[in-house]
């Protein structure tokens, strides 16, 4: 089963504030998302799972969360106290596929499973008061950039993008 971590980043690893604020607005990227997790399954913490309510149309979530007892907003969403077990239901599942949607914990406890990287680097550093980042995977050595594209600032969109899509390189092609 394949693990994707999926994420929108700055220059700097910047994925939004602790108070689940974004310090961007980037339709395009939004757009990207929602394209790249439709009927996906998606490893989710649960204060980015309630940040994001609203988002679920066609996805399944697997909820994070320290407390078992938690109830997700809709009865087919799943939770799960650790990223092993919820793995293992998807994988038990027949899931091909789990996106990990975030947030920075749930990145950096799921990075050594994952497999593949899709990333929406803003070319651009923004500064917020209590930011999450994005774990560091550049120095490690691990990953292979596969595919890039461009995607240029506009009306609806501030900052200049490109998407980055690594696979680890035990597993991906030379």
């Amino acid at each position: 089963m394949q693990v994707s971590l999926i994420a929108a980043l700055d220059r700097g690893r910047l994925m939004g504030s602790a108070a689940g604020h974004l310090p961007w607005r980037l339709p395009r990227d939004v757009a990207h998302f929602r394209e790249t997790t439709a009927g996906k399954w998606l490893l989710i913490g649960r204060r980015t799972y309630e940040e994001m309510d609203g988002w679920f149309t066609n996805q399944t979530p697997l909820v994070l969360s320290r407390d078992a007892g938690y109830v997700p907003q809709r009865p087919f969403h799943r939770v799960f106290t650790g990223a092993g077990a919820a793995l293992g239901f998807a994988r038990a599942s027949g899931v091909s596929e789990v996106l990990v949607a975030g947030g920075a914990q749930v990145f950096a406890t799921s990075l050594p499973m994952a497999t593949r990287l899709i990333l929406t680097r803003l070319e651009a550093r923004y500064e917020v008061v209590g930011g999450v980042y994005f774990p560091n995977f550049e120095d490690s050595g691990e990953w292979c950039l596969i595919h890039a594209e461009k995607w240029p600032a506009d009306a609806e969109n501030a900052a200049a993008m490109r998407l980055e899509i690594y696979e680890r390189k035990t597993t991906a092609h030379p």
